[in-house]
């Protein structure tokens, strides 16, 4: 009988154990658009927002960008991206950086390839989304462009939620250990009778 308790404890510990290192939902907000053959993903975090565009491997080339947090408290401080030289400012949309607005911009003098770049603005302020919006020019050349030149494709402008992260939330694996733990209880009565 002593040698059952036992194994009953240990199993007890080995259920909380779990439910101690079981991971917990992301604070993160994921947004997939999607616009012809065009892919933007932005990941909103606390004081960052990024950005990762995808599309065709080639003529897929962009010079400025903006993205909606909601809100009119956004105040952008600084930003990076993983390729070419930005400007990271506030804006009013893709086409109106600069100055003041509720838009995070991003501005670069010459068109970037679009395929595979990243940016990241880094913000003051909470942002008041979902739903995140996101703007910005696809040109066919590295020239920079604006609509009504020769190399100007389509303007890409898409709004929407993120979906809800896989992740089991706390309260639910609480739940499941709870009654883990009940059952191992009802085991454990059943051994001593």
């Amino acid at each position: 009988m002593h040698n059952s308790s036992f194994k009953l404890s240990v199993l007890a510990l080995v259920l909380a154990a779990a439910l101690f290192m079981a991971p917990t939902a992301s604070a993160n907000s994921i947004t997939t658009l999607t616009q012809g053959a065009y892919t933007a993903v932005l990941n909103v975090g606390s004081g960052t927002a990024t950005l990762t565009l995808s599309g065709p491997t080639s003529g897929f080339f962009v010079n400025q960008i903006a993205i909606s947090l909601g809100g009119s408290s956004i105040a952008v401080t600084s930003g990076s991206a993983s390729s070419g030289s930005w400007t990271f400012q506030n804006g009013h949309n893709a086409v109106n950086c600069g100055g003041t607005g509720v838009w995070a911009c991003a501005i670069t003098s010459t068109g970037q390839a679009g395929n595979g770049l990243s940016l990241t603005w880094n913000f003051s302020g909470t942002p008041a989304g979902p739903p995140f919006s996101v703007q910005f020019t696809i040109c066919s050349t590295s020239t920079a462009c604006q609509p009504g030149d020769p190399t100007f494709i389509t303007n890409f402008s898409q709004s929407g939620s993120p979906t809800p992260p896989a992740v089991p939330e706390p309260s639910t694996l609480g739940l499941l250990g709870t009654g883990l733990v009940a059952i191992a209880g009802l085991t454990r009565r059943r051994l001593l009778s």
